[in-house]
């Protein structure tokens, strides 16, 4: 049997309170572990707080630093049926009269049918685009409604509905999902009507610019929208009408905005900071980061981004935060936006070498390009893919294509047809496709010239199937940028190696021939300066980034510290556990003697006292008689 054993119940001490002050004297140790612990996890926290804090500032900072994308100019048209907007940081205008919007072809059946179930078609159904592209299509049992959903569910840009009319008289109405003169098509293979009739002729949408017929030009789209017809504005007509006057203006508001958005993050991350490692004299206590050398590191990267940056606008506080003045900003963007963007964004400039008329210019750079000036060499220029066909092949009814990948533009030759029409037909579909070929008359019969250099735009041309000449074929560009080779895409070199500082900067590049031959390839050098936004975005990065970001090395930092001091006071509690059990054995024991010392002294006692009792009652006392 197990011994109950009573705090105290012998020794008349209190053990268990003995015990519990022993182990906490034990447990202090404990304590200031779990004190250092909560101190680096409160770090810890402070730091995350501030990488999401730099994580809006980034996003914001490389949004601001893609200066091709803001909206520096609001556009405006003089009448209410053309709608405008700006596209750039140009200030421009152009008056035109609309001569033409366009329209999507339509065509409808020329008789009716009694019911959806009327038999219309008896078999599949062809249907041959304005481009010459030809769909066959299941017509299922040929009943108008089963006709309608074949053309629906066909994907071939055609939308078609069952018209009502009349009682029980119904019509194949179909109509093609796009604008523009190439949006025509015809239908074979219906049966039960005597034909289709156009409802609407697909037409380009056209506008006339210049009052003198020495001068003066029209221009067409597809859609009822110019988007390229002059830089930085796009504008929709919706009906025809004269004397239109688009304008743009330059006003950075917009821009403003995004800068002022920028401002204020970089101030909440300038707080975020000051409360981290602020220490108050008073109370003789700090915050989280106080000392921590991460933290400052930081706090001056984001000062020095400002003070070393010149951009417009923005500028640094006494109490060390940033400022915006709009007005500030805005006089400088109206005076020179090209320059103003350059000082957020970045700034470049080509130094060409010696006998060489080459130029290079700036595309894009990431966070990760270091400020330098890089060596540009170039080993071989990009090509246009040229194509070439023979006119000789060329006859009534010829089917001439051009195809690129699942893309492809094609012309069926009409009798009447000269050279010229076909050149001009295949151009229009072309650039209504977005194909990016140009075709014209020369030489032997028809060449094709794509309109960007690179592999990327290479085509192929055929005459009913039957393949031409190529004549160029697209090749990228090859050559280095800071003596580190950098990938090619067409005029572009880009640097995608992390072996150069140059690393994510792209530039396009124009050269001749004669420039590669006179230089031996080296053209010259290009030097690339961040602006604030680039230096904000790459200072963001360096904070940040994942694994080796200095901010994430340093929460790592105290994230390990928390799981090593945690491991340290897991042992404690198996110690003091222990440690208790040990003085809990101890005092019982105690308790255990001190209870049979008590039994053998009362044994003791109770012994002595019955030997006298028995000894007194023997003894016999004689009297005299």
């Amino acid at each position: 049997m197990s011994q109950l054993s009573i705090s105290g119940a012998s020794s008349g001490v209190d053990t268990a309170s003995i015990i519990n002050s022993l182990v906490s004297v034990q447990q202090n140790q404990q304590r200031l572990l779990q004190n250092q612990q909560a101190k680096y996890q409160k770090a810890a926290d402070t730091f995350g707080t501030l990488i999401a804090t730099l994580g809006t500032l980034g996003a914001q900072a490389t949004s601001l630093s893609t200066t091709s994308s803001w909206q520096g100019a609001t556009a405006s048209s003089s009448s209410t049926g053309v709608t405008a907007t700006a596209t750039g940081n140009l200030a421009t205008s152009i008056t035109f009269d609309v001569t033409a919007v366009a329209h999507a072809h339509t065509v409808i059946s020329a008789d009716t049918v009694s019911s959806l179930n009327a038999s219309v078609a008896a078999g599949p159904l062809t249907i041959t685009k304005g481009d010459g592209s030809t769909l066959t299509l299941d017509s299922g049992s040929g009943s108008l409604s089963s006709v309608v959903a074949a053309i629906n569910a066909s994907n071939s840009g055609l939308t078609a509905a069952a018209v009502r009319t009349g009682p029980n008289a119904y019509r194949l109405q179909v109509g093609s999902t796009a604008t523009g003169a190439a949006s025509s098509f015809t239908i074979d293979g219906l049966t039960g009507f005597s034909g289709l009739n156009v409802l609407s002729q697909g037409t380009d949408a056209q506008i006339s610019v210049g009052s003198n017929p020495a001068t003066a030009y029209t221009a067409t789209s597809a859609s009822n929208t110019f988007a390229d017809l002059v830089p930085g504005v796009s504008f929709t007509v919706s009906k025809p009408e004269t004397a239109v006057t688009v304008s743009t203006a330059l006003d950075g508001s917009n821009v403003a905005g995004d800068i002022q958005r920028v401002v204020d993050s970089a101030n909440a991350a300038l707080s975020a900071v000051t409360a981290a490692t602020q220490w108050n004299v008073t109370s003789k206590s700090g915050g989280p980061l106080v000392g921590d050398s991460t933290a400052r590191s930081l706090q001056q990267g984001i000062l020095n981004a400002v003070s070393g940056s010149g951009a417009p606008g923005v500028s640094l506080t006494r109490n060390g935060t940033l400022t915006f003045d709009k007005a500030a900003f805005a006089k400088a963007f109206q005076a020179d936006p090209v320059a103003t963007a350059a000082k957020y964004g970045a700034g470049s400039a080509f130094t060409p070498a010696s006998d060489v008329s080459a130029t290079a210019t700036f595309v894009s750079a990431t966070s990760s390009t270091r400020a330098g000036s890089y060596a540009v060499h170039v080993d071989k220029l990009a090509n246009r893919e040229q194509w070439e066909l023979d006119s000789g092949q060329l006859s009534s009814g010829s089917v001439v294509s051009l195809s690129r990948g699942s893309q492809s533009v094609s012309y069926t030759m009409l009798p009447t047809d000269t050279l010229d029409d076909v050149t001009t037909e295949l151009n229009t579909r072309a650039n209504a496709a977005g194909f990016g070929v140009t075709a014209a008359t020369g030489g032997t019969g028809l060449q094709f010239t794509a309109n960007a250099s690179g592999a990327g735009s290479a085509f192929t041309v055929a005459i009913d199937g039957n393949q031409q000449t190529q004549t160029t074929a697209g090749t990228d560009i090859q050559g280095t940028i800071d003596g580190v080779a950098a990938t090619g895409t067409g005029d572009v070199l880009s640097m995608n190696s992390t072996a150069s500082r140059a690393q994510g900067l792209s530039i396009s590049i124009n050269a001749l021939q004669s420039d590669l031959d006179a230089s031996n390839g080296d053209l010259g050098s290009i030097s690339y300066k961040p602006g604030l936004a680039q230096k904000l975005a790459t200072l963001v990065l360096q904070q940040t980034q994942s694994g080796t970001g200095l901010l994430v090395s340093a929460q790592t930092g105290q994230t390990n510290q928390v799981k090593s001091l945690q491991d340290q006071i897991d042992a404690w509690d198996l110690r003091l556990t222990s440690y208790r059990a040990t003085l809990q054995t101890q005092f019982t024991a105690m308790e255990t003697a001190i209870a049979s010392l008590k039994s053998a002294a009362a044994s003791m006692g109770l012994s002595t006292g019955t030997s006298s009792s028995s000894s007194s009652s023997g003894t016999t006392t004689t009297t005299g008689g």
